[in-house]
């Protein structure tokens, strides 16, 4: 999965692939492998080489999204390319229906939203779960859920059909 990253004020993309508690990634053509353990809910420790870094991460009052590593906050803004070009093409405009997708294969965690509730773009509609990573899924729009297609502890493919917002 390909991610962009900002943190203070520069971009930088990385590709991750986790599985089986081991992940790899590049960054800058590097090639790094790391081990990732969540020994309690939301406390990730990560092992890179001989460096171990203690990660959690918290959501500001205001929405912003902090990651706290061996106690340091640094404030990101994550993104994936990938999602926000298929975000782009699933609107069709302010009016009209959004399709939400899953956008990799996992395990829906939470659902945030109920069918007829009132939404606003960017708001979360559920999380879905996938190589102990949460995805929030978010609305592209604002709108009225009209259909959510999944419950909590379902099983989804990449690409299925989780919600529709209009």
């Amino acid at each position: 999965m390909k991610l962009a990253l900002e943190i203070k004020g520069r971009t930088i993309e990385v590709d991750f692939r986790a599985a089986d508690g081991g992940a790899e990634f590049t960054h800058d053509g590097q090639r790094r492998e790391a081990e990732i353990s969540e020994p309690e809910p939301g406390l990730y420790v990560i092992t890179i080489g001989a460096r171990i870094y203690r990660c959690t991460i918290d959501r500001t009052p205001s929405g912003a999204t902090e990651i706290i590593v061996n106690g340091r906050r640094i404030p990101v803004e994550i993104s994936d390319p990938k999602r926000a070009r298929s975000r782009a093409n699933s609107v069709g405009g302010a009016s009209g229906r959004a399709v939400l997708t899953a956008p990799m294969a996992g395990k829906v965690v939470r659902l945030i939203c109920a069918v007829d509730d009132e939404v606003a773009a960017e708001a979360g509609i559920l999380v879905v779960e996938a190589m102990k990573m949460q995805n929030e899924v978010q609305s592209p729009k604002a709108g009225r859920v009209i259909e959510i297609r999944v419950t909590e502890g379902q099983t989804v493919n990449a690409g299925e059909v989780l919600a529709i917002i209009e």
